[in-house]
């Protein structure tokens, strides 16, 4: 969808694909509040595509998009997918929401993951794991490692058979000992220390929510679902988001990103770390309520010096 990473463009520039269909999404029709990929318009997307002697052969659905922590119909989509002609894979980019489904209340965002041919889960993101370690699952990979394997006589050695070579999965021929620190973090923390690093981030987010809606000044752009809160100033346009974000930022004591979406400018926070609690959230709250203060503060006083020049200039000319 127009939610989708970057990354799948990139990848299909790596692989000199040169039809890439970016369906667009619309605000509610697949994800309540928010830009869900809706199955009628896939469907009628590859029809048309076959209309013109394409082949779809690829769909990839997410679970917590980027922008907007947007949630793709994963089940309805397989159901698309499998109803075609041909084969079309499968992905599924769980790359940061995926990650919720350690919790059994957030398991139903991958409701349909069995139907996929492959998913990504990037651990770094949100299961307390150091840049940089993904997960990739594959429901057969045979067909990978058709695609991948090479065999030339200086790597063949007596254990090839016995044992996964993940040299024959990836692009790459060597691979870091990245499992290392999973194994680490699943040891120090457990499947109930990642639970709960899941449970607070979301309830970190809903508190950041509250604080600012009851500071007027701020709206919300979707409601927070994981660990991202989206919104943006009430008033002052583009222009007044831009220059709170850099404000903000250059302060140092907070950082945020920002997207767009639907045309609107947005702001993004992102909570996610292991020693994030409410009194940080707390305070990237007034930290903003305060940015925002001093510019329009800025503003009203240059209009106000701005007014006083014009008249003064008038004054002078009579």
């Amino acid at each position: 969808s127009d939610q989708t990473h970057a990354i799948a463009e990139k990848g299909c520039m790596v692989l000199d694909i040169a039809h890439l269909r970016v369906v667009p999404t619309t605000r509610g029709k697949a994800d309540e509040d928010n830009y869900g990929l809706a199955p009628e318009d896939v469907v009628e997307a590859m029809a048309e595509d076959r209309s013109k002697g394409l082949v779809p052969f690829f769909l990839v659905p997410t679970v917590g998009t980027t922008s907007t922590t947007a949630i793709d119909p994963l089940r309805a989509l397989v159901a698309v997918a499998r109803e075609q002609p041909e084969h079309v894979w499968v992905h599924l980019d769980g790359a940061y929401g995926g990650a919720a489904a350690v919790c059994p209340e957030f398991q139903h965002w991958l409701d349909g993951v069995e139907g996929c041919d492959s998913v990504c889960v990037n651990t770094h993101k949100w299961l307390l794991v150091s840049f940089d370690a993904s997960l990739l699952w594959v429901k057969d990979r045979r067909p990978l490692i058709r695609a991948l394997a090479l065999d030339p006589e200086y790597l063949k050695n007596d254990f090839m058979q016995s044992a996964p070579n993940y040299k024959d999965w990836q692009v790459p021929l060597g691979r870091r000992f990245r499992a290392l620190k999973l194994w680490f973090a699943f040891r120090r923390f457990g499947a109930s220390g990642l639970r709960a690093h899941i449970r607070q981030s979301v309830a970190l987010a809903q508190r950041a929510e509250q604080l600012l809606e009851d500071d007027r000044r701020f709206r919300l752009f979707v409601r927070a679902r994981m660990g991202l809160v989206c919104f943006s100033v009430a008033f002052g346009g583009r222009e007044l988001n831009e220059a709170l974000l850099r404000r903000v930022n250059e302060s140092g004591k907070a950082f945020l990103i920002h997207s767009v979406v639907d045309g609107v400018h947005f702001l993004r926070l992102a909570i996610g770390g292991l020693e994030v609690d409410a009194w940080h959230i707390d305070n990237v709250v007034r930290v903003l309520a305060s940015a925002l203060s001093e510019l329009v503060e800025e503003k009203l006083l240059w209009q106000q010096l701005q007014r006083a020049h014009l008249k003064a200039a008038s004054l002078t000319g009579a």
